[in-house]
């Protein structure tokens, strides 16, 4: 791939990037949780520019003066020595080096057989935080489509550029991913990475917070919550404020996310947090190590995908696509489609499948550990 390239779309898009240490974070900006912002702020007041406040999500963005040229990850480091669980805004996907998401870019292809749903079994909830979803045919005819707001919509932007443009149709593909293992899955999408695959650790937060209002306000719970997005942080120092909000779904939640695609042992974040399913490929280039808990197929996988034409239409069909960003989907479908059809907890599905003790309930799911 041409990284350069990709780091100038990336640019255009962002300015406010700034790349150091194999990590990006947006300049003069730093998270902290609410009840510490007090701390945060008496200990920046020198270069603190002003503070955006985001009590439903419980996050403060501190933003700094320029003209005080702070190092945001090392302000970071030092208010972490106080106690104070701070952190970069960090950039990802999308970084200079790695691809957080697809390796390589889709290729077209023929028709691919449909999912069916059957409509057996305990209903099942999969959230997919994404770059949104098209109104592919896998999906306008399923009962959760009608709830899909505008909003959750993948605009795939006109003049689209799938060479740098990487990750316009990603969510559409990862949807289908989860459907073909689990047919009968009920999906929850929320949009929170554009059409070059990128977002910021407070859009991430966002998104986790919207899942969970979902939650409260619907009284369904979630019970799969597919991230196939991360990033590296400064001195490889996980988000707390991360790994609060993942926290905060609870035991009957499974996490599970891709594990990054440098073929590299280096920590991918959230994908490292413990209280994720880490998923690599099947593959050379997919990140490895002790944090990484399962491998599933991620070469040449297929599934739906809507390509902008050159008059401007959008055509709904389909593509070849390898990453872990698909490795991810697979096992979150996996474990959807034995909770729904043993009808026992997504938490029950995840142990079985990643339990090198027990046998897998079904070949097919293709799921190893490690």
């Amino acid at each position: 791939m041409n990284h350069k390239a990709r780091m100038e779309r990336l640019l255009s898009r962002h300015p406010d990037a700034v790349y150091a240490g194999g990590a990006a974070h947006r300049r003069d900006q730093l998270l902290v949780a609410e009840h510490q912002s007090e701390h945060a702020r008496e200990a920046g007041a020198r270069f603190l520019d002003r503070a955006d406040e985001y009590p439903e999500i419980g996050v403060h963005r501190l933003r700094l003066r320029p003209s005080a040229r702070v190092d945001v990850p090392e302000f970071a480091a030092e208010l972490r020595e106080q106690g104070i669980g701070a952190t970069p805004n960090h950039l990802l996907r999308g970084e200079p080096d790695y691809i957080g998401g697809p390796f390589g870019v889709p290729e077209l292809c023929g028709p691919v057989a449909p999912p069916v749903a059957n409509g057996v079994g305990r209903p099942v909830t999969v959230a997919v935080l994404d770059t949104g979803i098209t109104p592919h045919p896998w999906f306008t005819n399923t009962d959760w489509w009608p709830e899909v707001t505008p909003d959750q919509l993948d605009p795939v932007a006109a003049n689209c550029d799938y060479a740098l443009d990487a990750q316009a149709g990603h969510g559409t593909f990862v949807a289908g991913v989860i459907l073909q293992k689990a047919p009968n899955a009920r999906l929850w999408i929320d949009r929170v990475l554009d059409d070059i695959g990128i977002c910021d650790e407070l859009e991430l937060l966002h998104s986790l917070g919207r899942i969970r209002r979902r939650e409260e306000t619907s009284g369904v719970s979630v019970d799969v919550v597919n991230i196939s997005l991360g990033g590296y942080a400064h001195a490889d120092h996980p988000s707390s404020l991360v790994a609060d909000a993942l926290r905060r779904f609870g035991s009957h939640t499974v996490v599970v996310t891709a594990a990054g695609n440098n073929g590299s042992d280096r920590p991918f974040w959230p994908a490292a947090l413990k209280d994720c399913v880490a998923v690599g490929a099947k593959a050379s280039f997919s990140d490895r190590g002790w944090w990484v808990d399962a491998h599933a197929p991620g070469v040449d996988v297929l599934g739906p995908f809507p390509r902008r034409r050159s008059d401007g239409e959008i055509e709904l069909g389909f593509a070849r696509w390898s990453g872990t960003s698909f490795a991810a989907p697979h096992v979150a479908g996996a474990i959807a489609r034995l909770a729904n059809d043993k009808e026992i907890t997504a938490r029950e599905a995840a142990e079985v499948l990643l339990d090198t003790a027990r046998p897998k309930t079904d070949p097919e799911f293709g799921v190893e550990i490690g």
